[in-house]
């Protein structure tokens, strides 16, 4: 299966890094002003999200706040994140929405942005960029017509987590290029273990190996397609799809109904050798129990020879509701949330890397995760999820999810023609409401 790269046609790389910053993450704000039934003391600023894996570390990033001089936050949770974006959408336009509002950044914060209901934040972010706390060339991923409507919750690099115990089990070491991951891959299957975990369960889930291997083909044309300005079914995408197909046909996935909550478990036991997932996972893991013995984290090799490194990276987003009861209030809490002290609090309870440069974790994977960034200077891709309009994105998964189940090279071209048009659709539709 080792893949012979020279003959593939060489990508555009871009001149300049783009600097793209995402994320997987999701969002906030549910029912919440002082007198509802949410619970909320009278007059507290209120954050409602969908990861109750948070709420110990919003927690500790309330005190925190309030250490800095902010007013904390009392956050909440609702379980499911399609109802919680039914629930945000419904309410942000009300003085019954909470206080802050966690969502996606990208084409995603344009779309709740341009809807109406958030707090301008420019003046937040300029102070932040002045403190050297935020990266200024981050700002289109939380922005809108030129006004920042979010700030970043953390910054998440997508890695391919792997199972030392396999790993050392079978002589393997992280690969370096992309034959080397092929042959991992092929050694993994061979001793009868699944070498890559791949799901369609949780519909989302069904773009990441996509946007992995398109990202190592070609990141320029990546940055294009995303952006509208290349097509599906031009000839990178195609060689996309091919390579996913050869995995596939290698056997080196999982099967694509296998449950996306089953992952970290799978992880754990070395029934899966490899996960890819941003940075935000590493919290569950550690979570479950394991540590730096346990499992490790690489960036996934170019596919092209000497071709610069790149990555995807993503961030959550925490915006303010123009018509929360508490809008002062948590714009001032907004002001201290990416302060030094706050963020340290807040990533190390979260285990994942800060969007402040400033703040660094002790966590030995996110350690070394770091470092493999600093020594590559990767191009920074944003996340599929929040790259494209949204409407455009939650059909292509779809198409993806679709793929994955029949992944055979006679579907590829069909499979890109329907992405293709769904693309002009999407795009055409979202001109047309600027």
């Amino acid at each position: 299966m080792s893949r012979k790269t020279t003959a593939r046609r060489r990508p555009r790389w871009p001149a300049v890094a783009t600097a793209l910053v995402a994320a997987g993450a999701l969002l906030a704000a549910c029912s919440g002003g002082p007198s509802d039934e949410t619970g909320a003391s009278p007059g507290a600023v209120t954050l409602n999200g969908d990861r109750a894996d948070f709420l110990p570390a919003y927690e500790a990033a309330s005190q925190a706040l309030e250490a800095a001089g902010a007013q904390g936050i009392e956050a909440r949770n609702v379980p499911s994140t399609e109802n919680y974006q039914q629930v945000i959408r419904s309410s942000l336009q009300t003085n019954s929405t909470t206080d802050i509002v966690k969502w996606w950044s990208g084409y995603r914060l344009q779309d709740l942005a341009r809807a109406g209901g958030l707090a301008d934040l420019t003046d937040v972010w300029d102070e932040a960029v002045e403190k050297g706390w935020l990266n200024p060339d981050t700002a289109p991923s939380f922005s809108y017509d030129g006004t920042v409507y979010g700030l970043p919750m953390y910054k998440s690099y997508w890695v391919v987590y792997y199972n030392k115990h396999v790993f050392e089990d079978l002589g393997l070491q992280p690969p370096t290029t992309w034959d080397e991951f092929v042959s991992n891959n092929e050694a993994i299957r061979d001793a009868g273990i699944t070498p890559l975990f791949a799901t369609q369960e949780a519909g989302w889930t069904s773009f990441i190996w996509f946007g992995e291997i398109l990202s190592r083909l070609d990141p320029q044309f990546y940055i294009d397609l995303m952006n509208g300005d290349a097509s599906y079914t031009d000839e990178p995408a195609q060689e996309a799809l091919r390579i996913w197909s050869e995995l596939y046909e290698a056997d080196f996935f999982t099967a694509p109904d296998v449950a996306w909550d089953n992952e970290p478990a799978l992880f754990q036991q070395g029934t899966v050798a490899q996960v890819p997932m941003g940075t935000w996972r590493n919290g569950i893991f550690a979570q479950n129990g394991m540590t730096e013995d346990d499992y490790g984290a690489y960036l996934l090799p170019m596919i092209e020879d000497g071709a610069p490194q790149s990555v995807i990276t993503e961030s959550g987003v925490l915006a303010v509701a123009e018509n929360a009861p508490n809008r002062d209030a948590a714009i001032e809490t907004m002001a201290e949330w990416l302060n030094p002290s706050v963020q340290q609090v807040w990533v190390d309870s979260i285990k994942d890397t800060s969007a402040n440069p400033q703040v660094v974790t002790d966590d030995a994977i996110l350690a070394s995760v770091t470092e493999q960034v600093n020594a590559s200077t990767p191009i920074e891709l944003e996340r599929y999820w929040e790259a494209s309009p949204p409407k455009l994105i939650e059909t292509a998964v779809q198409h993806f999810a679709t793929f994955m189940v029949n992944p055979s090279e006679g579907n590829i071209m069909p499979t890109l023609e329907k992405l293709q048009q769904l693309a002009e659709t999407e795009w055409a539709a979202w001109e047309a409401t600027r």
